[in-house]
């Protein structure tokens, strides 16, 4: 009898806490919180356009480098009246911009009046080429913006402030 009466309170826990393991792997599966990470093809998180901080890597296929001693050059687009911001090398700009699907136009942008022998000419080309900006596309942590061809003229990396 007392064997019995064992067995049965062994198999009421492992029942109890078998219910308690489903329930957490259910609530676990039935997450449908915005913040729900969003992943590409290859598995790999991808980030967001809007609110990420974008360093530039390449200008119409050719690194960009960043010396110690500079600041990178950057774009943040944010979502709040369409305002973007962000560095070209010595100058801060901003501006405004659209965005429809996978559609991007950068509207008129202004930078502060700074002169940098160094920095000028991969400033303006780097103010060229937004300018020329018609679509973007995502690839896990890259953003690539492409003129009215598809082509990549710009690649950034998202960046993540500690």
């Amino acid at each position: 009898m007392k064997n019995s009466l064992i067995n049965i309170r062994s198999i009421s826990v492992l029942f109890f806490l078998g219910s308690i393991f489903i329930s957490l792997q259910l609530m676990a599966n039935n997450n449908t919180s915005d913040e729900t990470d969003q992943f590409d093809v290859n598995g790999t998180t991808t980030a967001e356009l809007l609110n990420t901080y974008w360093k530039l890597v390449e200008m119409d296929g050719e690194p960009v480098v960043t010396k110690p001693d500079q600041r990178e050059m950057k774009l943040t687009l944010h979502v709040e009246e369409n305002k973007v911001n962000g560095f070209g090398g010595c100058n801060s700009f901003f501006g405004t911009y659209t965005h429809d699907a996978s559609k991007l136009k950068f509207g008129p942008l202004a930078a502060t009046r700074m002169y940098c022998a160094d920095e000028m000419d991969k400033e303006s080309q780097f103010f060229k080429l937004l300018s020329e900006v018609e679509s973007y596309t995502i690839t896990g942590q890259i953003l690539y913006l492409n003129d009215d061809q598809g082509k990549p003229v710009l690649k950034l990396q998202a960046v993540y402030l500690k």
